[in-house]
């Protein structure tokens, strides 16, 4: 008995063991990646094939998904005997700050080719498997209304609207830290306040109290539009305590004056994110709707932090022009990487699901041959769903040549085996019921199994 306990805790521990190598989420949503499409809907360009490569042997995984390097080279003409102008565009989901533009190439006959970045709308919900109509997000008309140079234009301010700013530059003379407290009075019919390193909001009536905890120097900042405010009192208190007034800290008060659109264009400098791709009136567009959103849900208050949506998952359009001569063909080729949905709800391991959308190629002139090739990952080489029928070729490589787009946009999905099997089904309900606690559960079982039988052959031996 003494050693069936023994194996029993080897077993748990190993069990434990198993559970905090494997200690990761069970779902983690990506999102697709698009053709190209021209902004103008008369365009006569037409595409005379298109080459698209998933190449994922790289393997140059850091999150919990595979990563493809992705390329879509296509050989376009110009039928008419006149020189064409043509703006395309190539629509793009990720969070602005996470944009690796490195990654990205556009190129017209083997010569880079510069772009513009605008900023689309959200796509939060993104990647749910449960919400229908996914392409929703990709609708042409509705991204080329977002490639446009015009500035947002708010309900509650203008660009060019002059405020007041409050800078407290406060600093603590204990090094247990205070909590630092501004008292003040305004009209909220009459004016609307973002604050920044605040953390406490208390409102009553007119009368407002901001607090903060202070560990050492900082600068607190109330950024004020409309009726100014009237500030009564800034206070210290003892770390933790609301009542007890200390005097250990010193502050500074300096007030200027700065118009809104400056005011937001300074939040870049404390953003995360390379944003030198981004011009002046996107990012000002991408603050200002925020602000305005805020001011009319919050009665025109705002924390800084809730005006900082630039780190929400959007649509991002590149926009870039080629030149195309009289009767002249050209290559024009996009590359970058992406990565799809992991999924380890209903099977033992991952399958990842990518989605490639095609329906904005349609709006080309015409649109022929599309070959498609992809090079599968180690940790997942077998597709096992495609709306589309693959070509299993030598190693890892799967093609597929179609002579028009299909009806719907393209999908697959990589898997480690050829096929799901019931085992793989029902472990991943386990991981689906009890997520970072699966393998925990799946131990138990385990051992669970191999103690009843230890037990079993026991009692048949002493029976014999």
């Amino acid at each position: 008995m003494k050693k069936l306990v023994k194996i029993t805790m080897i077993l748990l521990i190993s069990s434990f063991s198993l559970a905090f190598a494997n200690s990761g989420p069970v779902y983690w949503q990506g999102y697709p990646s698009s053709d190209i499409m021209t902004v103008d809907k008369d365009s006569p360009i037409e595409v005379k094939s298109e080459n698209l490569i998933f190449d994922f042997s790289d393997e140059n995984n850091d999150s919990y998904s595979v990563q493809a390097n992705v390329t879509a080279e296509y050989e376009m003409t110009n039928p008419t005997d006149e020189t064409q102008s043509v703006q395309m565009a190539f629509p793009y989901i990720e969070r602005l700050s996470n944009v690796n533009y490195e990654n990205i190439k556009i190129t017209a006959n083997g010569k880079e080719v510069p772009y513009e970045v605008y900023a689309g709308k959200t796509v939060n919900s993104y990647g749910n498997s449960f919400e229908e109509n996914k392409d929703e997000n990709f609708d042409f008309n509705e991204i080329v209304k977002t490639i446009s140079k015009d500035t947002y234009e708010a309900e509650n301010f203008k660009a060019d609207e002059i405020g007041k700013l409050y800078s407290i530059e406060i600093k603590p003379t204990t090094d247990i830290g205070i909590d630092f407290t501004v008292d003040f009075t305004y009209d909220q019919e009459k004016t609307n306040i973002v604050i920044k390193n605040f953390n406490s909001f208390n409102r009553e009536d007119e009368k407002v109290r901001i607090a903060s905890g202070c560990f050492e120097s900082q600068v607190a900042e109330i950024y004020v539009l409309g009726e100014d405010i009237n500030i009564n009192k800034i206070s210290g208190y003892t770390i933790g305590s609301s009542k007890e007034e200390t005097n250990s800290f010193t502050y500074e008060l300096i007030e200027k004056e700065v118009d809104v659109k400056s005011y937001l264009l300074g939040m870049k400098s404390y953003s995360y994110g390379d944003f030198e791709h981004i011009s002046d009136v996107q990012l000002y567009n991408i603050y200002a709707s925020a602000l305005d959103k805020n001011f009319v849900n919050n009665l025109g208050f705002c924390m800084v932090d809730d005006v900082l949506e630039i780190n929400s998952v959007r649509i991002i359009t590149l926009v870039y022009t080629v030149e195309f001569l009289p009767a002249q063909d050209q290559k024009v080729s996009v590359s970058y990487s992406t990565k799809g949905t992991m999924d380890k709800r209903n099977t033992s391991s991952p399958q990842y699901l990518f989605y490639y959308i095609l329906n904005s190629a349609k709006n080309w002139n015409s649109f022929n041959n599309l070959n498609i090739k992809i090079v599968t990952p180690q940790e997942a080489p077998y597709i096992i769903d495609s709306n589309i029928e693959f070509y299993k070729e030598e190693g890892n490589i799967y093609t597929a040549s179609l002579e028009k787009l299909p009806e719907e946009d393209l999908s697959f999905t990589l898997y480690s085996k050829e096929k799901v099997t019931l085992y793989d089904k029902i472990e991943g309900r386990i991981y689906r019921s009890f997520g970072y606690f699966a393998p925990i559960v799946i131990g138990v079982i385990i051992i669970f199994i191999i103690i009843i039988s230890i037990i079993v052959v026991r009692k048949s031996r002493k029976s014999n």
